[in-house]
């Protein structure tokens, strides 16, 4: 399964000369946790609420923005997305097409939706298992 089957295609995006209270107020409305930030059509940056938290309102999101974030194409496999999130621990990535321009954004909301659904769970590329310990001095409490 690749990333394209999952990604958010309705995505909000922001410019960079945008202010950090806008982005945030447009965060809240929207109930999302992260922007791309886009200058004349290609993604320039990444603005997450945990990024907003460290600026003042009036800061630009520009400023404030994660420039150069962490991309993928449609055609990366969720796996891989996942990966990534979990190496550079973040929880979104832009999905762009070859030339740089947005196309859809992963976040952890939307791979943590496929484990709701049982018939696309069983199409995941991993299969895990739950393990009880038997008491405190079981080697899995070590």
């Amino acid at each position: 399964m690749n990333s394209s089957t999952v990604m958010t295609r309705d995505i909000v995006v922001v410019s960079p000369t945008v202010t950090a209270g806008v982005a945030a107020r447009l965060m809240e409305r929207r109930r999302i946790r992260h922007l791309p930030v886009v200058e004349y059509g290609r993604l320039v940056g990444i603005l997450s609420d945990r990024d907003l938290l460290k600026r003042p309102p009036g800061t630009s999101c520009g400023a404030a923005m994660t420039p150069a974030p962490v991309t993928c194409l449609p055609s990366t496999s969720v796996s891989q997305v996942a990966k990534l999130m979990l190496e550079h621990k973040i929880d979104s990535i832009p999905i762009v097409s070859y030339s740089g321009s947005l196309t859809g954004l992963v976040t952890s909301t939307d791979l943590l939706g496929l484990l709701t659904d049982l018939d696309e769970a069983q199409m995941l590329p991993f299969d895990f298992r739950l393990r009880r310990a038997a008491s405190d001095s079981d080697p899995l409490f070590d």
